[in-house]
């Protein structure tokens, strides 16, 4: 049971987490600073605003949560049947606290992965083949069935495959999806009836305070949780340019086993595996033999690394490309068709999707996709999912 001066706590650091989630760093300053959360609660407006690690525009949004009762949110968010976990909170991962940055806190629907199981993370597109979701299924029901965890984003395409997977094993290990919005909020909402699955045989997670709104710049900071919360990361199917490839970084960072599912040299879905292999991780050719090698990994609370090298220059290079790809964007000056185009990514997104990230009518949306793909900016390959495109 916690002690209520503990409680306390965990709801001052639930406020800090809505202003600092973008800049975690900020919260060991302050803490640096200050000592505690009810130290910094305690100071006067002068005190916060003369700090110089802090912007104005931050010291302002500092001291305006200071001032509010921070115990009466947090009552109202867990009434909505989510619990918090700060990074002081006993149950908080211990594997975390080697990541960079370490999460302010958790946001929680359902449970927390218990750390003494194996987890493995598994990452791919969603544009997945059948061979691609075959093998992940294959891979993720021995997972469970051994006693590990898996680990997804809840993303269409693999990772919706691999809690499907995970969920019809029927355990003992159990699914856990890490979200970049909140808890509250189901992303896409075709995987509805997935996250209501999840949160009742595992969890949903995010360190997003509840109501916010999917974005792209919040998924590559949700990888590096995915890839904490796991002992080894298991990309299935990945384009040579694709996101996965940044968990895949995160993991690295964190000195993780990565496994691949091997594929055909032709097949562009094989791609991305395909390179991550040439650089060094371990060919993923059978889950028992994975299964039985993870088991012997290092456990992920003693801060032991493993000693397999890998060609890392090559891998975030690509990985970056991502992102500089949507530079193209200012070449289109039309305010609507730039939000559609922003709102594309390299890897396939349905029309919810996009509508969810450009924030505009469905049907406008379908219009200007229909300009973008005369201008080359987009590209459909399947019902109602388009791709973004670099006109030639």
């Amino acid at each position: 049971m916690i002690e209520m001066t503990d409680i306390y706590n965990e709801a001052r650091w639930e406020a800090l987490s809505g202003i600092l989630v973008y800049d975690a760093k900020k919260a060991d300053e302050l803490m640096e600073y200050f000592g505690s959360t009810e130290e910094l609660f305690s100071a006067s407006e002068s005190e916060i605003k003369a700090l110089d690690f802090l912007t104005p525009g931050m010291a302002e949004k500092v001291f305006e949560v200071t001032r509010k009762d921070p115990f009466s949110e947090a009552e109202r968010i867990n009434c909505m049947g989510i619990d918090f976990y700060s990074r002081e909170h006993p149950l908080f991962p211990k594997s975390l606290y080697s990541i960079d940055p370490v999460p302010i806190g958790l946001f929680v629907k359902g449970n927390l992965p218990d750390e003494r199981h194996r987890a493995v993370a598994v990452v791919g597109s969603r544009t997945s083949s059948n061979y691609g979701r075959s093998s992940c299924s294959i891979f993720c029901k021995e997972f469970v069935k051994s006693g590990m965890d898996v680990i997804s984003g809840m993303a269409i395409g693999i990772d919706a495959i691999a809690h499907e997977s995970a969920l019809a094993a029927g355990g003992p290990g159990k699914t856990y999806a890490v979200l970049g919005c909140g808890v509250d909020i189901v992303y896409p909402l075709t995987n509805q009836v997935i996250y209501d699955r999840i949160t009742e045989n595992g969890g949903v997670i995010s360190e997003f305070y509840p109501g916010t709104k999917p974005q792209s710049y919040n998924f590559p900071i949700r990888n590096r949780i995915i890839a904490g919360l796991a002992d080894a990361v298991f990309a299935v199917e990945a384009r040579v340019r694709s996101g996965t490839l940044i968990t895949v970084g995160c993991a690295l960072d964190q000195g993780k086993e990565v496994y691949a599912l091997p594929g055909r040299l032709t097949d562009k879905l094989s791609e991305g595996c395909n390179r991550l292999i040439s650089l060094g991780a371990t060919p993923a050719l059978d889950p028992r033999d994975m299964t039985e090698q993870i088991a012997k990994l290092p456990p992920r609370d003693t801060g032991e690394r493993t000693t397999k090298e890998y060609d890392r220059s090559s891998l975030n290079k690509k990985a970056t490309c991502v992102f500089d790809e949507r530079e193209t964007a200012r070449r289109i000056e039309a305010d609507e068709a730039r939000k559609v185009y922003l709102a594309l990514d390299v890897e396939a997104k349905c029309i919810d999707e996009i509508a969810a990230d450009s924030g505009m009518d469905v049907g406008r949306i379908l219009d200007i996709l229909v300009s973008l793909e005369l201008d080359g900016f987009a590209k459909q390959v399947g019902p109602c999912m388009y791709v973004q495109c670099i006109p030639v």
